[in-house]
């Protein structure tokens, strides 16, 4: 469980970085070569999760199986064929890409896109034995390794990233060739990942216990034929992929769509990549909030899962499964509103300039079914459903594409936005179906609504009126910093207020704050304890206060 926590917080901060390098990015070389660079940057996550997706989730496991039965050379079998297959399909991936990039530069309605792709192309010749290497280290629990080869190659590539922006900018290359530079920081990436998987950790010592050479000489895969392991490898690795290459969708559908319909709508192709870029600040933006919510999701897999003792749904996993779509409405509802409310400081704030807050505000609104989306669908693979939350995302996204196609020629950037609302919506819908038809939660009743209303109402209210108050008081201020002095003390005070609200009105109760990590006995629990005198005297009088009582 430590090791697993320390991957997934080395994952989640590795994306985070990933997150926020676009805002230098854009603030930098503007819109039209941030708008490049997401166009072919969601291209390039697509195809090295075509390359790689699944394999190393399967190595991990089949080398778990080798290394319970005590078989050393029978895991490093497997890695080797796992290496080969892996680095085999990368080379496949990186000569199609390259030689297809005038074509798919044509497609996405973006010729001059082309050598961004074939920069990014490279990264296709390493990643793929990295994951390889990544899965084989899990397989044997050492997780040290992988996490600190996701952050080096994460900060490789943000590095190479700003480095070749700098030179680009001091030499006024176009924005062409200044967003190829810049995809180059992939293949950086992807090395810097592969010299941490090598030289970084030492081996483990392999299992030499009695038992474990007696079930690895009833086993005896080493001498498997490969062509048999290959398809061990493969036929783990299938369903595993399916579902991961659903996720990149969103971002392919209007990498593919979304400069093509501006321009049937009379924009220039250059105007088409500068308002795709303006529409990528909200998806920043919103990828921080779903982010924040699986990064909190995640955690409920390994404790449903263990809860989970037999078929059906058991009261804890119930409770459990309950508790955190409930954390999941609240959350998402609240950035939804933020965001909506805050756009054009936030806008302002983070990219310079209000140029897309409308399209910002309807992305914010899209934060309710994002994170909605993320949790239920953590909630299902913890309770054993593999299949829906992907069958439900890949549905979402041919609406997604469907809804562009309707609503970006009449609407602009602003119709991209209501669609990816739309689309999330309909994901975290049929995600909540599915999660009621297992008995995973009551059927839902208006009166729950009402007390979480008048909270986001609270919300609503106190960024509203202290934006107003804010605005005017900063006036005089150059526009960055009086958004910077408006954004955050209302995304602070607004919290406050959801936060306060739920507590004073009884939707937020000890039971439920005290099962958030890090909360129970806090200064911020006492704030909330003197929000409920009620719940305050009943704890006094059971004789146990501070004491975390289960879990409803």
């Amino acid at each position: 469980m430590r090791g697993a926590a320390l991957l997934g917080g080395a994952a989640l901060l590795s994306k985070l970085i990933g997150t926020l390098q676009k805002i230098p990015l854009q603030n930098l070389a503007g819109d039209r070569v941030f708008g490049l660079y997401s166009a072919v940057y969601a291209l390039a996550v697509m195809w090295m999760t075509l390359a790689a997706a699944g394999i190393p989730v399967a190595v991990s496991a089949l080398v778990a199986e080798r290394i319970a039965a005590g078989d050393e050379r029978g895991a490093r079998r497997l890695l080797r064929y796992a290496a080969a297959l892996l680095s085999a399909s990368g080379l496949a991936a990186f000569a199609v890409l390259w030689a297809a990039a005038d074509t798919l530069a044509a497609w996405m309605g973006a010729p001059e896109a082309a050598d961004a792709i074939r920069a990014s192309s490279l990264a296709l010749l390493v990643a793929p034995l990295t994951a390889a290497l990544r899965g084989y280290s899990q397989g044997r629990l050492e997780m040290g390794r992988p996490a600190l080869s996701q952050l080096a190659e994460q900060c490789a590539r943000v590095s190479f990233m700003l480095c070749a922006l700098g030179w680009a900018l001091q030499h006024a290359w176009s924005a062409a060739s200044t967003a190829a530079s810049v995809h180059g920081g992939l293949a950086a990436g992807a090395a810097a990942g592969l010299a941490a998987m090598l030289i970084s950790g030492r081996r483990s010592q392999p299992y030499d216990s009695s038992e474990q050479r007696s079930a690895a000489t009833a086993i005896d895969p080493s001498n498997e034929p490969g062509r048999v392991l290959l398809r061990r490898i493969v036929r783990v690795a299938l369903p595993i992929a399916a579902g991961s290459i659903v996720a990149p969708l969103f971002g392919l559908i209007d990498a593919f769509t979304l400069p093509r319909l501006l321009q049937s709508a009379g924009d220039t192709a250059g105007a088409a990549m500068t308002a795709f870029g303006e529409y990528n600040r909200g998806v920043a933006l919103l990828q921080l909030v779903s982010m924040a919510a699986a990064g909190a999701a995640a955690a409920l897999v390994p404790s449903l899962t263990m809860a989970r003792s037999g078929p059906g749904v058991d009261a804890e996993s119930r409770a459990q499964a309950a508790f955190a779509v409930r954390l999941a409405w609240w959350f998402g509802a609240a950035a939804a509103v933020g965001l909506a409310i805050l756009a054009r400081p936030i806008n302002v704030a983070l990219f310079a300039d209000a140029r897309g807050t409308a399209a910002m505000a309807v992305l914010g609104a899209a934060a309710l079914g994002a994170a909605l989306q993320a949790v239920s669908a953590a909630v299902l693979q913890g309770l054993g459903d593999l299949r829906a939350p992907a069958v439900h995302l890949a549905l979402a996204a041919l609406a997604k594409a469907a809804l562009n196609a309707a609503l970006v020629p009449a609407f602009g950037i602003a119709g991209a936005a209501c669609a990816a609302a739309c689309a999330y919506g309909l994901a975290a819908a049929l995600n909540l179906r599915a999660l009621r038809r297992l008995g995973a939660l009551p059927t839902p009743r208006l009166g729950d609504a009402a007390r979480p209303t008048l909270a986001l109402a609270a919300l609503a209210a106190t960024a509203g009126g202290s934006s107003l108050a804010l605005s005017a008081l900063t006036h005089g201020l150059a526009p960055r910093v009086a958004a910077l002095l408006t954004a955050l003390p209302c995304i602070a005070l607004g919290a406050l207020a959801f936060a306060a609200m739920l507590a004073a009105v009884g939707a937020l109760g000890p039971r439920e704050w005290r099962a958030i990590p890090g909360l129970a006995g806090s200064p911020a629990e006492r704030w909330l304890l003197r929000l409920q005198p009620a719940s305050r005297r009943a704890e006094q009088a059971s004789g146990e206060p501070g004491a975390p009582p289960p879990m409803p």
